[in-house]
């Protein structure tokens, strides 16, 4: 069995998140999994590269509050039978109040 990497408590998000490619004025909407201290995961229809910067907005999966903050696409896998990916993205600076 793979060990455990991730240093935060994740907790399920399952509402839609709005990202945006950063430096540029490209934006996107997805559908999230989870989310941490460290980092997030959701479901998108695109393709992004590892190491792609995206600037991410989605409301906190507890509280009536919007969270921004910018990561790296850390992984990216297709998901069986369908023409979405699953993404993990880390994210960079200090980390998010979940």
């Amino acid at each position: 069995m793979a060990q455990e990497r991730r240093e935060s408590r994740r907790m399920a998000l399952s509402g839609p998140i709005r990202y945006q490619h950063k430096g540029s004025q490209r934006f996107g909407n997805s559908i999230g999994r989870d989310i941490s201290m460290g980092g997030i995961g959701f479901i998108s229809n695109e393709f992004f590269p590892v190491s792609t910067h995206l600037v991410f907005e989605v409301q906190h999966p507890e509280r009536a509050e919007f969270i921004k903050a910018v990561g790296k696409v850390s992984w990216i896998s297709s998901q069986p039978h369908s023409d979405r990916y699953f993404v993990g993205a880390e994210f960079l600076g200090p980390p998010i109040n979940i």
